[in-house]
């Protein structure tokens, strides 16, 4: 079939909102980062090509690290620590800490993030007035990523993950009304999306696998023998999260 273009469907990306910080310990609840004006993401790092008797013979791409700028018109108290602050004291020892945004199809996770401010101008108030406007360069160490390279930055898609995945998610980042926010490991997150999974595939560790699903998805063809409708089933759909490898 050929493609076309007019009227199929143009996905896109707006706004940034439902900030949340995670200090990093075990006993600081996730905080609303009430202020957050702009994150950028930085693109990975240009290519090295390697030369043999001047010809170029390889094109090497270094390991990448997620990494960006934050902007915020103003920030929440437990930051303060990561911004260099101690007792009012400024160039102070800044730690790591996660934090959370999303648009309006996407929900962004970061891991072991550690911030450097930018230069901050104040100005004279006059006739007409604008807020400061505070920025950090973000740099991250990778953490653990099951079945995968290590990483710090997970990207779920919120127009095509499951509704139920993703409210239960929420639940962790943005708490409830029984926990407290916090944000989970990367194994716990997809976790989460498996979870609600239409049909789930267990490897027993003993060379046999179990597949779990309503019976509309999976069909007996006998004792030992199963049959999945994977069109059906659309489970890709309802794990819909891109993972970073950074």
């Amino acid at each position: 079939m050929r493609v076309t273009w007019d009227g199929s469907d143009r996905p896109y990306s707006l706004g940034v909102s439902k900030g949340m910080l995670y200090p990093d310990s075990d006993i600081s609840p996730g905080v609303p980062w009430n202020g957050l004006a702009s994150v950028t993401e930085k693109g990975d790092a240009s290519p090295t090509s390697l030369y043999l008797d001047g010809s170029r013979y390889k094109s090497q791409q270094a390991s990448s690290v997620f990494s960006g700028v934050i902007g915020a018109f103003t920030y929440p108290d437990e930051f303060e620590p990561y911004n260099g602050f101690l007792d009012g004291a400024t160039g102070q020892s800044r730690g790591s800490f996660g934090f959370c945004y999303r648009n309006n199809r996407e929900l962004h996770l970061v891991y072991n993030a550690k911030a450097a401010p930018s230069s901050d101008r104040y100005l004279s108030m006059g006739d007409s007035t604008s807020t400061v406007t505070f920025s950090w360069v973000f740099t991250t160490l990778p953490v653990k990523f099951p079945g995968g390279k290590p990483g710090s930055h997970i990207v779920i898609l919120t127009d095509k993950a499951d509704p139920g995945a993703l409210s239960a998610l929420e639940d962790l980042l943005y708490g409830s009304a029984d926990v407290d926010p916090y944000l989970p490991d990367p194994a716990s997150v997809i976790e989460v999306f498996e979870s609600h999974t239409v049909v789930r595939i267990t490897d027993n560790g003993d060379g046999t696998w179990t597949a779990t699903g309503p019976d509309s998805v999976i069909t007996m063809l006998d004792s030992v023998t199963f049959d999945i409708d994977w069109p059906s089933a659309e489970f890709i759909d309802a794990t819909t999260y891109r993972i970073y490898s950074l």
